[in-house]
């Protein structure tokens, strides 16, 4: 999904690049942002509560127990983004919007035909009808721009490989979204503490200490790791250069950018290894691979690390979300898989699969240009 490739998008279509920027993506003088080698351009400190500083332990990377991998080998991982979880709950809104439109619309249509033309009853019909026709298009275009848009009739997923061996990250994503693109490593910058703005205006995250540490706070839950590409030139007004993206679940910061950080530069064996938790599925999924891998994911990871079998919580997550299941299957099928164009050589030579979840053979080969 490209829920939040669309708010800020629009963002700064609405509101310019600069504010897009400091706003809604949190690049700004206040932001720390990490690059390849050092580990912050700010002191990595905290302030206690006796009003000192003290330095704050830095995570290790991981993957903690997400799934957030699409592939991974000694040349090169593929990751995507979040809020695939939410795509049922779009389709049902959808659905809402979509049917009474649909069925307003022919029920016009059908007394048109059947009453004599402008006729009082003709003209009711096309008045009421039409009214009603033309509101419930106005709200579903409304919905189109701001939600469904970014959910069906586009890209399953974004597609991000991070290629050691070139040193690229080969970026797959609609036009819409931003388009394809490759990056240079060298330029990456990571902001591990990004978080949606919510209900934050501009003036009080500029103005507010505790307004950016509220927000940055809310990263732990509802945030992911942004990495960010600056212009080549700041000077330039095309920003040529400039490019962003979001990596990783809800919850994704610090461990996940020294996870990439790291296999860039030492490689796959510097890495913890990915557990059967961590695979994200290429391709679609049917309602029960969607239930086990997405929906219960937490549940059965929690139920495994408890020894229980089956526990309650489990069985009543099922319960809630199995009629569900389905919705999100075809919504999945509403949209296409992207594949990365082969020119690029993304895949350093050796073609992988489209479709399937997991580790995938071989995971090492003499690259090939």
């Amino acid at each position: 999904m490209f829920s939040t490739e669309l708010s800020y998008l629009e963002e700064r279509r609405s509101q310019g690049c600069k504010q897009a920027l400091d706003y809604f993506a949190d690049i700004n003088d206040n932001t720390s942002l990490h690059g390849i080698v050092e580990e912050c351009d700010k002191k990595n400190v905290n302030i206690n509560r006796k009003g000192k500083y003290e330095k704050i332990k830095s995570p290790e990377p991981s993957l903690f127990l997400s799934r957030v991998l699409l592939d991974f080998n000694e040349n090169f991982i593929e990751m995507s983004n979040q809020g695939d979880e939410k795509r049922s709950l779009g389709f049902m809104l959808f659905l809402i919007i979509a049917a009474p439109l649909f069925f307003v619309g022919l029920a016009t249509i059908s007394d048109l035909i059947n009453y004599e033309a402008f006729s009082a009853n003709w003209k009711i019909a096309a008045i009421a009808g039409g009214g009603i026709t033309l509101c419930a298009a106005g709200l579903f275009l409304f919905f189109w721009k701001h939600l469904f848009s970014a959910v069906f009739f586009t890209a399953l997923r974004p597609r991000y490989r991070f290629n050691r061996i070139s040193r690229k990250v080969y970026v797959l994503r609609p036009k819409k979204f931003g388009g394809n693109n490759v990056l240079d490593w060298e330029r990456a910058r990571a902001h591990v503490n990004w978080a949606p703005p919510k209900s934050w205006t501009p003036e009080q995250l500029a103005g507010s200490q505790e307004a950016r540490h509220a927000r940055h706070m809310s990263a732990a839950i509802e945030g992911n790791l942004l990495i960010y590409w600056p212009p080549f030139d700041l000077a330039d007004p095309a920003r040529r250069g400039e490019d962003l993206i979001w990596v990783g679940p809800d919850g994704s910061g610090e461990p996940l950018w020294k996870y990439i950080r790291k296999f860039m530069e030492e490689g796959m064996d510097a890495v913890p290894p990915p557990t059967d938790y961590n695979w994200l599925r290429k391709g679609f999924s049917t309602p029960s691979q969607h239930m086990r891998e997405t929906v219960m994911h937490g549940s059965l990871l929690s139920d495994q690390m408890t020894g229980q079998e089956l526990s309650g919580a489990t069985a009543v997550n099922f319960g809630l979300n199995v009629l569900w299941a389905p919705l999100h299957s075809l919504a999945e099928r509403l949209c296409y898989w992207p594949t990365f164009p082969a020119e690029w050589n993304s895949d350093c030579g050796q073609r992988r699969r489209e479709i399937g979840i997991g580790p995938e053979e071989p995971l090492k080969w003499t690259p090939r240009h």
